[in-house]
């Protein structure tokens, strides 16, 4: 135990300047990610502003009694799993679909003006983006309603309908987000080896079999990588539901995260509450990470 707490001094002094270099990231690190979590203790308490954090009534595990008691916290839940299946189905591929399009491509200029196309619209902000649906598919002034009104078509409730939410949800995602994953996969796909493709086109495989014997294999790293990202964003999922319909109509389309904030800022403030809640959410993502964390040892 000496020699190795020697060994770390050593190793310390001898690369002091990376340390050095490293010491005003740990130290906003500490203050901005691990101070804060002190305020987990809310989750015991029915805090009250004026008496603060220790002054106010200790009450205990009530607070995630009435979590799995009240119906609110399980339809949000309900939800946002709804939310996170349809996205890992429907837009988890696309962004591997369009860099095994982009592969194909060998005219660079060109294959580089797509890529700048497909990527741009990540530098968008939900806020922004959720303007333009609503523009686009507000039930009274939204323009494609309007196309459908002067045509002598009823108009349709894209943004308050329970049921065509989730399209427009999905498609505005993969809008958005897959030009991310483009990039990372198409990185992906071009450290691969060209030699492989060459001994399997000798071999008489089409596509096809390209992709599920060579392509797929070699960047499974990356899929797993963004499965972890779209999976804990999902769980999360917070400014593209509440900028397009706020958790509305009702309840219907509310995520955990939009949940948390209502109770926390919004109608009967209840900080410690939604601090529960949060720590509920807290011990999901983190219970759903080790999975995914073993199964990729496994692996």
């Amino acid at each position: 135990m000496k020699t190795d707490w020697k060994r770390l001094k050593v190793s310390v002094w001898q690369n002091k300047q990376v340390y050095l270099m490293m010491l005003p990231v740990l130290v906003v690190l500490l203050l901005f990610s691990y101070y804060p979590m002190y305020g987990l203790v809310l989750a015991f308490k029915e805090y009250q502003p004026a008496q603060g954090i220790f002054g106010s009534e200790w009450v205990g595990f009530q607070h995630f009694v009435d979590i799995f008691a009240l119906p609110d916290f399980a339809r949000a839940f309900r939800n946002t799993i709804v939310i996170s299946t349809l996205s890992l189905i429907f837009c988890f591929p696309a962004p591997i679909l369009l860099a095994l399009l982009l592969n194909e491509v060998c005219h660079k200029p060109y294959k580089r003006l797509i890529q700048t196309c497909i990527y741009f619209p990540n530098f968008i902000s939900w806020v922004i983006l959720a303007g333009i649906l609503n523009s686009l598919l507000n039930f009274s002034t939204g323009t494609f309603n309007n196309i459908l009104a002067s045509l002598g078509m009823q108009r349709v409730e894209f943004l308050t309908s329970e049921h065509l939410f989730y399209p427009v949800l999905l498609i505005s995602s993969i809008i958005k987000d897959a030009g991310w994953g483009t990039i990372i996969y198409t990185a992906a796909i071009t450290n691969i080896d060209p030699t492989l493709y060459e001994a399997a086109s000798i071999d008489g495989a089409d596509s096809w079999q390209n992709f599920w014997k060579i392509v797929f294999p070699l960047i499974g790293h990356a899929i797993t990588i963004c499965v972890f990202w779209a999976l804990n964003a999902g769980f999360q999922v917070f400014d593209v539901i509440y900028t397009l319909t706020g958790g509305g109509p009702g309840r219907a389309t509310q995520s955990v995260a939009i949940n948390i904030y209502e109770e926390a800022f919004r109608g009967n403030i209840r900080y410690g509450y939604a601090t529960a809640k949060s720590t509920v959410l807290f011990i999901i993502v983190l219970a759903v990470t080790a999975v995914q964390l073993r199964i990729t040892g496994r692996k």
